[in-house]
């Protein structure tokens, strides 16, 4: 926007600076000449005086019969021509255009005629009552324009200071006004990115204050509408976790033993999947445009977090990737961290105490991050659905994979090298 107020602030500017320039170089063209002409005047005059000087200077002897006396022409022929009283032309014949000049120079008024070729001055040497002649002096239209030069180049000057004075000035205008556009921006950009406390500030401009009135509106909307998906969560979780406690106290009032193992497998199943939904209904962040964490120092995280456990219950954790560079991927550290707390927690319900797992991180080939959790244990259940394990209801796997799938990635599910499961993370790359 900036660019195109300037472009249309120079272009407004250059179109009145050629509209005003154009009259005036044609003025300073007509003021040269005329000044011109009139320095031929003037120097017509001067001849014309020093030639009646000369006629009035004693000689003792009439120069054939005509009292203007010979005088010899400065110049080049053609350039100053003497017309004497009885009609004798010297220094080159009258131009057809100069003969009114000439013809009003000898009735004893000066004249002078620009006829934008050429430039024509007269003036009458009076010698007596009755004797007139004229001298003409006659410029070429070159010489009718020096010093038109240094004028143009004075107000192409003037054009040009005018034209960087604009550009200056509309710089900054655009500037100034581009500047609210930029903040709002900044804040939309910060409103997408999970950061509902970003505020638009306040302009000059009405229309866009009134659109960042809007988006704070929209923001604090956004802000009562999680509020209350937060509390909603909240109540559901105490709701169903009250009767499933009671429901677990009245299992093992059961005197069955193989009846109160079923049931209590059943209430554990039923408690894991009631997690698995609260967790996925707290989720405060969601996938933004610019959503972004480094994969390697959350995966280093979440594992300094299991290794505990891992240790109580004695299984080998091995980690790899974690030592390299980083690798941004397009999710929020909340998100990413759910995602790998779901796969890591299936490692330990399903598995048995001891059995060790993998966990590793590296770019793939095709542009993306794999995060790989392999495990020794017995795997996938085949007879159940694909990708689950036995007593699982998958849908922790199926949270985690609409988070791989929000990034751009997905999540994939096999065996081990140990011949246990592996579950990969493909996640997608977080935008430069």
């Amino acid at each position: 926007m900036q660019r195109r107020l300037v472009v249309f602030a120079l272009t407004v500017v250059t179109v009145a600076v050629t509209v005003l320039v154009i009259p005036l170089a044609l003025s300073a063209r007509d003021l040269v000449r005329a000044g011109n002409l009139a320095t031929l005047a003037e120097q017509s005059r001067v001849l014309a005086d020093g030639w009646e000087a000369l006629a009035r200077q004693p000689s003792g002897q009439e120069d054939d019969g005509v009292d203007a006396p010979r005088i010899q022409l400065p110049g080049e022929p053609g350039t100053v021509v003497l017309v004497y009283p009885e009609g004798t032309v010297v220094g080159g014949p009258v131009p057809p255009e100069a003969e009114p000049v000439v013809a009003s120079a000898r009735q004893g008024r000066s004249a002078s005629l620009d006829t934008g070729r050429a430039g024509y001055a007269a003036s009458p040497a009076v010698f007596d009552d009755s004797a007139a002649g004229a001298v003409l002096v006659v410029a070429d239209d070159d010489r009718l324009d020096a010093g038109l030069g240094p004028r143009l180049g004075a107000l192409a000057a003037i054009c040009a200071l005018l034209l960087v004075g604009a550009g200056v000035a509309a710089w900054l205008l655009a500037r100034r006004t581009a500047q609210p556009i930029r903040q709002l921006a900044a804040a939309a950009d910060a409103i997408t990115a999970g950061d509902l406390d970003a505020r638009a500030g306040r302009s000059t401009i009405v229309e866009v204050d009134d659109v960042g009135r809007a988006l704070d509106r929209l923001a604090r909307r956004v802000q009562e509408l999680l509020a209350e998906e937060r509390e909603e969560a909240a109540a559901l979780a105490h709701q169903l976790r009250t009767p499933l406690t009671v429901l677990a106290a009245d299992v093992d009032a059961v005197e069955d033993p193989a009846v109160r193992q079923r049931l209590a497998d059943d209430v554990l199943t039923l408690q894991r999947t009631t997690d698995e939904i609260i967790t996925s209904a707290r989720r405060t962040d969601r996938e933004g445009l610019r959503a972004a964490c480094d994969a390697t120092a959350v995966l280093a995280d979440r594992a300094a977090f299991w290794q505990v456990l891992a240790e109580f219950q004695q299984r080998p954790m091995v980690l790899r990737g974690t030592t390299g560079g980083p690798l941004p991927v397009r999710l929020t550290s909340y998100d990413l961290s759910t995602a790998l707390d779901i796969v890591l927690q299936n490692v330990f319900t399903h598995t048995e105490e001891g059995v060790g797992f993998e966990v590793g991180v590296a770019p793939a080939g095709d542009g993306l991050v794999e995060v790989v959790v392999s495990d020794a244990g017995t795997g996938f259940d085949p007879r159940s659905a694909p990708g689950t394990r036995d007593g699982s209801t998958g849908l922790g796997l199926a949270i985690a994979e609409r988070i791989a799938v929000a990034s751009g990635g997905s999540l994939q599910r096999g065996r081990s090298p140990q011949g246990g499961a592996a579950v990969t993370l493909r996640l997608g790359r977080a935008a430069e």
